[in-house]
């Protein structure tokens, strides 16, 4: 087969602002939802522990799912992998926002209301997790291993500026229709899809290999860095989930006035992640150790401030501190997990490393009501605490001290070098 012509630079640069837009509207979706169904859950009848399930079988799907995403696009390409995830978060934010739109306006209700619920948001756990992992690894395929910790934080910084700028644009359209912002960033993802089909070639075709063995998630190379993915992914979720119930309950908040709040709370630490990934991450190039250290102690330092505070300065300040220590961990971990395997299992690499940190959205639900049960304060303790051990594991576990094979190195220098 004829090579195709290499890229210009114009076309790199477009290729990368596709690709990141898309990434932009499922942050924006992911804090949408977060910020918005809380309030509407109990408006339309549904429990606390209801709208949690619904957070933990999309996370469950997800954690299933997206390995098995990212292995194929080791084989069958990057950019086929990520329309379809784009296309299944476009298809699934609809759904999800049409139920919503009947539960609210009384046509369904009770046990069959619920069930919709579960399942277009579940759509998003299946289809969706198909885009991260392949993202990932279409950055990991074009980044040499020194800058391999920075280019997995575009990935990051880009899911971090919708994070910042979705519950913002919900709270600001909120007395519009608090279904708005779910149709338009749904709209906004298929346009992306559509973007990434035109905009986003591989011209260097998927190479033809004999299959590896699949990549285990207790593969020595890489299960410390899942252990603390896990861990750190369960202390980040669990204020993600229950922030908008602390702050309905810890300040007697009621309906739109919940949603805007706990819109500039999540603003808050999405900006203050963002620039982690931007400033720290990127310009410095810390290396993964460095973050995975530095992160989960800030983020201990944020929570404790919430768990101690009663006004919203304070607690708007503890998310910020948290945000910043979570937009450290995330590039660490996946970046550190890249480097540890071979080029030809990068998408599996990514997709493992995905379902880590999206695993802490399972258990989050169950950890997070038991000890909000106690007390609304006792919830940011218990994740303090979590994060705690996660810098002590990381500062004793040699494995965070290796670097990155000298193989790698050659291989993904000549990786960099194909034309994308």
């Amino acid at each position: 087969m004829q090579e195709e012509a290499p890229s210009t630079p114009r076309q790199r640069q477009i290729a990368l602002a596709v690709l990141l837009a898309g990434v932009v509207c499922m942050g924006m979706g992911q804090t949408i939802i977060f910020a918005v169904l809380p309030p509407l859950g109990r408006e339309i009848g549904m429990s606390d522990i209801q709208v949690l399930s619904i957070f933990m079988l999309s996370a469950l799907w997800w954690v299933l799912t997206g390995p098995l995403w990212g292995r194929r696009s080791d084989f069958y390409g990057r950019r086929p992998f990520i329309m379809v995830g784009l296309s299944g978060f476009a298809v699934s934010m609809t759904a999800f926002a049409t139920v919503l739109h009947f539960g609210l306006a009384g046509a369904l209700s009770g046990a069959l209301l619920y069930a919709l619920l579960l399942l277009t948001r579940s759509i998003y756990g299946v289809i969706g997790s198909a885009t991260p992992g392949a993202a990932q690894a279409y950055i990991a395929d074009r980044t040499p291993p020194e800058r391999r910790t920075a280019g997995m934080s575009a990935f990051s910084a880009a899911f971090g500026i919708g994070a910042m700028v979705g519950p913002a644009f919900a709270g600001a359209v909120v007395a519009i229709d608090p279904l708005a912002p779910l149709y338009a960033v749904a709209a906004a993802a298929a346009g992306c899809a559509a973007a990434v089909g035109f905009y986003l070639p591989e011209r260097t075709p998927p190479k033809e290999r004999t299959p590896a063995p699949r990549l285990s998630p207790l593969d020595k190379r890489i299960r410390h860095l899942l252990i603390y993915g896990l861990a750190t992914g369960v202390a980040m979720s669990i204020p993600i989930q229950f922030i908008a119930f602390y702050l309905i309950d810890r300040l007697g908040l009621e309906g739109k006035d919940a949603l805007q709040l706990v819109g500039v709370a999540l603003s808050a630490a999405a900006m203050a992640s963002l620039f982690s990934q931007l400033v720290l991450v990127q310009r410095f190039n810390l290396p993964p150790k460095t973050l995975m250290r530095v992160g989960p102690i800030l983020i201990c330092v944020g929570h404790a401030i919430v768990a101690l505070s009663t006004d919203l300065g304070p607690l708007v300040f503890g998310m910020l501190l948290s945000g910043l220590g979570g937009g450290m961990i995330g590039p660490g971990y996946v970046g550190a997990a890249s480097l540890s395997v071979a080029p030809d299992e990068q998408g599996s690499a990514a997709g493992l490393s995905n379902a880590a940190g999206a695993s802490g959205f399972i258990f989050a639900p169950f950890i997070g009501s038991f000890f909000y049960s106690i007390a609304p304060g006792a919830l940011f303790i218990a994740t303090a605490a979590i994060c705690a051990a996660c810098a002590a594991y990381a500062f004793l576990e040699r494995k965070f001290e290796r670097a990155a094979p000298a193989v790698i190195s050659d291989v993904a220098e000549t990786e960099i070098e194909t034309p994308i």
